[in-house]
């Protein structure tokens, strides 16, 4: 999947990569993989600027925390911690008019 995603020049369009749980490969990895799951998506990825987080709280998981699609989000990802928040938008003025005719 991750090769498909790099020769369709999809990886290289990204701001950021949030990898969510992978439970059930976690629980056969040595029969199905040589590599862990994090290094080979970052095999695919490392080349590319931008921040890639391993782990995050959603997929088939307990903990699932739900991803809105077609919103913005900042993603910083850093060595102790790893943050990633919603962009709202600004709501537009209301104007009203107090004058009454």
């Amino acid at each position: 999947m991750m090769m498909t995603l790099k020769r369709s020049g999809k990886l290289d369009k990204l701001a950021g990569l949030v990898v969510g749980e992978f439970t059930a490969i976690r629980n056969d990895a040595e029969d199905t993989f040589s590599l862990p799951i994090e290094e080979i998506i970052w095999d695919k990825v490392k080349e590319y600027n931008y921040p890639v987080c391993f782990h995050f709280p959603a997929g088939h998981i307990a903990e699932n925390r739900a991803l809105k699609m077609g919103t913005g989000f900042v993603l910083n990802v850093g060595r102790e911690k790893t943050e990633l928040s919603e962009i709202t938008a600004p709501q537009p003025a209301v104007t009203v008019n107090i004058f009454q005719s």
